[in-house]
């Protein structure tokens, strides 16, 4: 015979799980602010400036600190096309050496970071914020 107890965590773990939706899996991340993303497809629409990303406020910062240690003149990545002096405009014209804004994804840039052909390996996967903060920014026409 089965006690009440027992009884009334049967009942409430089965209406838990008839109530769960657990075939979806996790919800797609969509980055905050800057323009309205697809969940589905990660496209960005321009969305006005209110909401557009810029190299000197959003990437550069970025660059500054995870790619300027290496990708700098007498460092490890010193004899590469990337090469970041800390400064907003000359760094932006190297830069855009990397981005393809008429086909953002396949941006090298975007390839680099995310590990392919990228002699330091993975800085960024294609599912992290910042990944998805440069792809947004591109798509966006790549602002200096």
């Amino acid at each position: 015979m089965i006690s009440s107890a027992r009884a009334a965590a049967v009942l409430c773990c089965a209406f838990t799980l008839g109530c769960a939706d657990v075939s979806r899996g996790p919800a797609t991340p969509v980055p905050d602010g800057g323009a309205d993303v697809d969940a589905q497809t990660g496209d960005a629409s321009q969305a006005g400036d209110g909401g557009a990303l810029s190299f000197a406020t959003s990437i550069h910062p970025v660059m500054t600190a995870s790619c300027h240690g290496c990708h700098a003149v007498g460092q490890q990545a010193g004899d590469t096309q990337l090469l970041l002096t800390a400064d907003v405009a000359a760094d932006y014209e190297v830069v855009m050496r990397f981005v393809d804004t008429s086909s953002p994804a396949g941006s090298r840039l975007l390839s680099k970071m995310s590990g392919n052909g990228h002699g330091g390996g993975t800085v960024f996967a294609a599912t992290t914020p910042e990944y998805l903060t440069f792809l947004q920014w591109i798509q966006q026409g790549a602002r200096p």
